[in-house]
């Protein structure tokens, strides 16, 4: 899920693509902020590319 909030995807279209729902995505995402100690999407996204989860393309 990470790798999909670090590639710019909606909760929609993570929803979308893993099979989920609207509200199961918004939960797991709320979850990895409170785990990874993240405030918001932007976060995230920095999170994902300094750790070597997503990568430029």
């Amino acid at each position: 899920m990470l790798t999909l909030i670090g590639k710019g995807r909606s909760n929609g279209e993570i929803a979308d693509e893993l099979f989920i729902s609207g509200v199961t995505v918004k939960s797991h995402i709320g979850r990895i902020f409170d785990k990874l100690g993240l405030r918001d999407r932007a976060a995230a996204i920095v999170y994902a590319y300094d750790h070597g989860i997503v990568t430029p393309l």
